[in-house]
């Protein structure tokens, strides 16, 4: 039987404050924090933790959806789009689980703009993070051969929000997609989870594991942000998942622009 566990419970914060007068009279000083929350894995060797219900299960679709592979689709315009719109649902269902509990709790529910022309910054970020996850595998334990950043205070796992090949964090990534540039300070957020086995990728798998740790719950509940965008894709950043389908990978951004 499969359960969730953490793979580490840490938070932590970065700002970068001008510090040289030529900054200090800038203009717009721009300022970034970054709220770190660690991924999850699942285990086959324990049971389970009671977790109570999510705030917005009886209220949000499409929260059990379980994703499919190109080849569950007849070869058909419905089926082909059918197999596309799974991600939609996957997302709209995450955000509207999120938001459920956030107004359950008087905070304003977190905003998901659509680009005119291309993806907002924090989507392309979430979209280009979990892809790269999902293709190079660093999320996890720490093992002799794997490429990963150690996370700090916990060097027996891997880092899941430092990609290991470029060195990119949330922030670096962010503002490498155009965030930020238009705003006198801004914040930004990641949460990151992996699920393999029919009950572990769902959105309902994905938040309830969110909002039973701290460090993912503080984002989601945290009034700072504004903004959320959150991407999935097929497969498992973490090796220990084997060849077990199905697998998906989520990344959630989340963003405040003042």
């Amino acid at each position: 039987m499969n359960s969730l566990l953490p793979l580490s419970r840490r938070q932590r914060s970065v700002s970068d404050h001008p510090g040289s007068r030529r900054h200090r009279r800038a203009a717009r000083a721009v300022t970034c924090a970054l709220l770190l929350s660690l991924a999850t894995a699942v285990s086959s060797t324990q049971p389970a933790a009671a977790a109570p219900t999510l705030k917005g299960a009886g209220n949000c679709a499409k929260i059990d959806l379980v994703y499919r592979p190109r080849s569950a689709f007849p070869d058909t315009a419905l089926g082909r789009s059918t197999f596309a719109y799974q991600w939609i649902h996957i997302q709209n269902a995450v955000r509207c689980l999120v938001n459920a509990e956030r107004t359950s709790r008087g905070l304003k529910p977190l905003l998901q703009y659509l680009g005119l022309r291309k993806p907002p910054a924090l989507s392309a970020a979430a979209r280009k993070h979990v892809e790269a996850a999902v293709q190079l595998r660093w999320w996890g334990k720490v093992e002799p051969g794997k490429n990963c950043r150690p996370v700090k205070g916990d060097p027996a796992m891997c880092d899941p929000h430092v990609n290991p090949l470029t060195g990119s964090t949330p922030v670096s990534r962010a503002q490498a997609e155009g965030y930020g540039r238009r705003c006198a300070s801004f914040s930004v957020g990641e949460n990151t989870y992996v699920g393999w086995g029919r009950e572990y990728v769902t959105p309902r798998a994905a938040v309830t594991w969110w909002m039973n740790s701290k460090p993912h719950r503080d984002n989601i509940l945290s009034p700072a942000y504004t903004e959320i965008y959150t991407r999935s894709a097929p497969g498992s950043a973490d090796p220990a998942a084997g060849s077990v389908t199905p697998a998906v990978t989520y990344v959630q951004m989340f963003g405040r622009c003042g």
